[in-house]
């Protein structure tokens, strides 16, 4: 271990005390739920336990500017990108609510405990981010930001409410990990480093207080570090391992992650350090490279192993068992990325046709299509990833229809659930667009009526409901006077006077002088998005483009829509720079998560309708210049990741030029 930042005196009191608390922390969970043997009987029992199926919950419509959360009780915080902006939601067991902001346009949730406490980071009237803690009842606390440092962005929170996250004054002044409580308020963590070059940012932490995350050292590797009021800042990362970067703490003091460095041959591998064996390389499992993602608190990791060539496997480890390989649905990929107390993982896998499904995983069944265990699901509806599951097996799941709570059947309890909204993905100005909407009402006890908006000011519709024996329907049709990208939203509101909207973007396209465009979904590749190299997962995109600037139809305006996890672009312009027969390029600027001034470039390849065969592909890089240094950062490229393939990834979409 080394010990960066403090004095000789410091360094030695630290060396006597962190093995003392984190040996204290290790053995007061010595009989607890991570040893291999609890492990070990978790899975027997759930040998003997018989399938189970779920009900679904719409949780909200729109694509995901955050990974959501769930805690032990089956509530859960999520982001979406909405007409405002970012925003977070809370869903408390039986409604969601909208948590607002600090003052500002947005507001992006990242945490929640068990408590029911939100944390993450929302705009002021100033512009300025500020972390946040948030609970119904109380509303927000500002956590404020540290000295120089006017921003600040909370990454976890624990079940004591302690936060902790960065903060910083980009462009010039480097992130800083803090950790705040309510009794000792905002604190500086420290770096390894000091000046221009001393970033630190803290990831995860547990409830006893160890804390996690990585900083630069002198050769700007970003090593990962541990922290405890006793210890302070330690250097846990192992020789050569270069970069690491801490996923999560489990309850005994586990640290997972993955490293990149030479020990390495600059590939990533997944770790494990503990106080008592330091880093521990978790291998590959026959694999080139291996990932955590996800571990639950008593020490089960998820993750993901890369065999190069874009296949990628989920991968489970835990201490009994070592590292295992979980398949797939049938395709070359799937990725884990949640995982419980009881050894269930979840995660995405692509199917035989390349669809992205989301997947349950124990080792009692092995991976499970999610889709096949669904009770009185809306027709239409699929889900295409399992993004987090709790300990009482409720999971957290995206699909055609928005994010969406799978709660696992008990009882006679019902549901009315909505599928997705069916309509066609571009349409020419002035035709009808034909849109229907699904619903299931698992007690059968009538909905009170379907509203469509269809996003160009044009009021809302009402429409007639469709329903028998708890299935039922409703459908409308509109025209768009102007070419541009719209959001059609249906809302169902059963007889008892609750909600659910669900919605999807149509782009309106007046071919005259040519024109591309398109709309869909794709797996956003590892290694795209420069702020969470180890991320993949569901990107969504919309852009109308006329291919002859001079020519085009009045009222067109050339736009792009992007939206990834932790990114959403909007462009401020886009023009054709090159088009041969399906193949299209384009340039332009515009901004990232509503602010700032960033270039892009993208490329296009039209193909048919999904399903016949003839998929499109979609390929985009977004850059900035950094205003210290002047060099081009790249914040998104899908073509340079890891798992990235040539031309772009397949869409489920269409994307057209003519």
């Amino acid at each position: 271990m080394r010990f960066m930042n403090r004095t000789d005196a410091t360094a030695i009191r630290s060396t006597l005390l962190l093995p003392c608390l984190l040996a204290n922390l290790v053995s007061a969970n010595a009989a607890g739920p991570g040893q291999p043997g609890t492990q070990a009987a978790a899975e027997a029992g759930m040998r003997a336990a018989a399938p189970t199926t779920y009900r679904v919950i719409n949780l909200g419509a729109g694509d995901l500017s955050e990974l959501p959360a769930i805690n032990d009780g089956g509530q859960v915080s999520f982001s979406l990108q909405t007409a405002l902006g970012s925003r977070g939601f809370f869903y408390d067991g039986k409604a969601t609510v909208d948590i607002g902001t600090l003052g500002g346009s947005s507001t992006n949730a990242v945490g929640l405990n068990n408590a029911g406490q939100l944390t993450g980071h929302s705009t002021m009237p100033s512009g300025l981010e500020h972390a946040f803690v948030w609970r119904a009842g109380s509303g927000f606390v500002d956590l404020g930001s540290l000295p120089g440092a006017p921003n600040s962005f909370a990454t976890a929170i624990n079940n004591r409410g302690v936060v902790v996250g960065s903060s910083d004054g980009a462009p010039f002044i480097p992130a800083r990990a803090f950790r705040w409580s309510a009794a000792d308020g905002l604190e500086d963590l420290g770096a390894f480093t000091s000046g221009i070059d001393s970033y630190s940012r803290a990831a995860a932490l547990n409830d006893a207080g160890l804390i996690t995350g990585n900083s630069n050292t002198p050769a700007l590797d970003q090593e990962a570090f541990a922290w405890t009021r006793a210890g302070w800042l330690v250097d846990i990362s192992a020789p050569g391992s270069g970069s690491a970067f801490p996923v999560a703490v489990s309850s005994s003091g586990q640290v997972a992650g993955a490293s990149v460095g030479p020990a390495n041959g600059f590939l990533y591998h997944a770790f494990v350090w503990t106080h008592a064996g330091g880093m521990v390389d978790l291998g590959t499992a026959g694999g080139t490279e291996s990932f955590v993602l996800a571990m639950s608190p008593n020490g089960h990791v998820a993750g993901a192993i890369d065999y190069g060539t874009s296949k990628q496997h989920a991968m489970s480890w835990t201490r009994a068992g070592g590292m295992r390989d979980l398949g797939t649905l049938g395709g070359s990929y799937s990725r884990a990325l949640g995982v419980n107390g009881k050894g269930q993982v979840v995660g995405l896998a692509n199917d035989k046709g390349g669809d992205s499904r989301a997947f349950l995983w124990s080792a009692q069944q092995g991976m499970v299509d999610l889709n096949k265990r669904l009770r009185h699901a809306p027709a239409g509806l699929r889900l295409d990833g399992a993004l987090a599951i709790s300990d009482n097996g409720a999971i957290v799941a995206s699909s055609n229809a928005g994010l969406v709570l799978l709660k696992p059947v008990q009882g006679r309890e019902g549901t009315h659930s909505v599928g997705p909204v069916a309509a066609a993905d571009l349409v020419k100005v002035g035709a009808p667009l034909d849109a229907s909407v699904s619903f299931a009402d698992e007690d059968q006890v009538g909905t009170r009526g379907v509203t469509w908006s269809w996003g160009d000011g044009s009021g809302d519709q009402a429409a007639k409901v469709r329903e028998s024996a708890g299935v039922g329907t409703a459908s409308a049709s509109h025209n768009y006077a102007a070419p541009g990208i719209y959001s059609v939203r249906a809302t169902v509101v059963d007889a008892a006077g609750k909600s659910a909207a669900v919605s999807r973007k149509i782009v309106v396209y007046e071919p005259s002088g040519g024109v591309a465009g398109g709309s869909g979904v794709f797996i956003s590749p590892q290694g795209a998005l420069r702020k969470a190299p180890i991320r993949s997962g569901k990107a969504s995109f919309s852009f109308i483009a006329p291919l002859n600037m001079q020519a085009q139809a009045p009222g067109t305006r050339a736009q792009l829509q992007f939206d990834v996890a932790g990114l959403s672009f909007r462009s401020k312009q886009l023009r054709p720079m090159a088009v041969k027969g399906a193949v299209g390029q384009f340039e332009g600027s515009g901004a990232i998560n509503g602010a700032g001034d960033y270039k892009f470039t993208l490329n296009t390849t039209a193909g048919a309708t999904t399903g016949s065969g003839g998929r499109g592909r979609f390929s985009l890089k977004i850059w900035h210049t950094d205003p210290a240094t002047k060099r081009e950062v790249v914040d998104y490229d899908n073509l340079v990741a890891r798992t990235a393939v040539a031309g772009g990834p397949l869409v489920e979409g269409r994307i057209l030029q003519e």
